[in-house]
């Protein structure tokens, strides 16, 4: 007998692994969706579960290099004119959450959800049978800057003292493990704890059609309104239907914000835009997850090809993408690995939800006890979405969630 209906807004891997955990634990549940399974951005992201990153995007020192990097339009990172007074709210709060307290609290908080990030996975790898996707490499951070290893070394430190293992390595131990690599790695390290799937899409569509054979609905609509009321929330499409939902996850990612406002929770929700090329035939051969801190962004080698992506981008989700970051991330990659080649590439880009704190939304909604928010995960969505379904399962049966949810509350602005 089920447990009672939960309706689910948003098909991007939150939306799925938290669907996961609810009809494990015997619920009823549906899938919304304006376009289907993975359609957004849990399709090109870098597939990582990168648990081990515990820093806060915001950090007392941070303003100095974001300064540099805004000066380049194509850097790591950029605001698109046109988009300056609109971010700048949230550009007064990521301020105010650059103090070393707020930093501290924002980090002891990322610890304990990334703690679990990697065990809620292991199980949802085992139930789901999408264990034969993940590989387990490790992942490289290269620099090419004095001041930027330093930089790293602290961080390393940091991490270390959360159990992390991070193992520093001489540019020749780099160069065998990465042969393609050129002369300007001058120093790194190995994150051997980082997972990395196969390919988040492929992913997502068997996470998707496991739970289609599980029993769970997908509606494919988009939805205009929430209508919340004493003992659920209905939803009022485009069209003019109307879908009873019993209890409600909101897990819209870039998407979410406007929905929260509509039951009364002005969330801080903006978007950092990603880019990424997937080349199929790369011209080299990386043998696992590559980051370049320095520089903001990463290779990926996948099951479908190279995908070179990151960088962050305020522009909101209306603005066109600016292809120009694409090539300025490739250029820089061709100082790492010479013989990269970019033909038959496909371009992307992707909208990050993201919040100043760098902590997620997992939380009821504030004035509604049957409706809930999983979103705002920004760079950890797939590494976080595991540990996030739990959590909002949890939530839902009234039982105290494995990670403290407190720092991740709605009513914390």
């Amino acid at each position: 007998m089920s447990k009672g209906h939960v309706h689910i807004l948003g098909a991007g891997i939150v939306g799925l692994a938290t669907a996961a955990n609810l009809v494990q634990r015997g619920h009823t549940v549906t899938l919304v969706d304006r376009e289907g399974p993975a359609a957004g951005t849990s399709r090109g992201n870098a597939a990582a579960i990168a648990w081990t990153d515990v820093a806060p995007l915001a950090s007392p020192g941070l303003w100095k290099q974001a300064i540099k990097w805004l000066v380049d339009p194509l850097g790591p990172l950029s605001v698109r004119p046109t988009y300056a007074l609109k971010i700048l709210p949230w550009m007064l709060r990521f301020l105010a959450a650059s103090s070393a307290v707020r930093v501290k609290q924002s980090t002891l908080a990322l610890a304990d959800l990334n703690g679990q990030a990697l065990p809620a996975w292991e199980r949802l790898w085992r139930v789901s049978g999408t264990h034969n996707q993940v590989r387990r490499d490790g992942c490289l951070e290269l620099f090419d800057t004095d001041a930027s290893l330093t930089k790293a070394r602290s961080g390393w430190a940091e991490q270390r003292t959360f159990g992390m293992e991070i193992n520093e390595l001489q540019v020749q131990d780099l160069r065998d493990l990465e042969p393609a690599l050129s002369e300007r790695v001058i120093g790194g390290a190995m994150v051997p704890g980082w997972i990395q799937m196969d390919d988040p899409l492929t992913l997502c569509l068997s996470l998707a059609d496991w739970l289609w054979n599980q029993g769970v609905r997908f509606e494919v609509t988009e939805i205009a309104n929430l209508e919340p009321r004493e003992t659920g929330c209905d939803l009022l499409t485009k069209t003019g239907e109307r879908i009873e939902a019993d209890h409600l996850v909101v897990a819209c990612g870039a998407w979410s914000k406007h929905l929260a406002a509509q039951l009364g929770d002005a969330i801080p929700l903006d978007t950092e835009r990603g880019y990424n090329i997937t080349v199929p035939e790369p011209g080299i051969k990386v043998n696992r997850m590559i980051m370049l801190p320095g520089h903001g962004f990463v290779l990926s080698p996948l099951s479908i090809g190279l995908r070179v992506g990151g960088a962050v981008e305020f522009g909101g989700l209306k603005l066109p993408p600016n292809w120009q970051r694409v090539d300025a991330m490739v250029a820089k990659a061709r100082m790492f690995f010479p013989g990269l080649q970019t033909a038959g590439g496909e371009r992307w880009m992707g909208y990050r939800p993201s919040i100043p704190d760098s902590l997620p939304v997992i939380a009821p909604a504030t004035r509604h006890r049957n409706i809930f928010y999983a979103f705002g995960h920004a760079h950890h969505g797939l590494t976080e979405s595991a540990v996030t379904g739990e959590m909002i399962a949890d939530m839902i049966e009234g039982n105290k969630p494995s990670v403290d949810p407190a720092p991740f509350a709605a009513d914390r602005f």
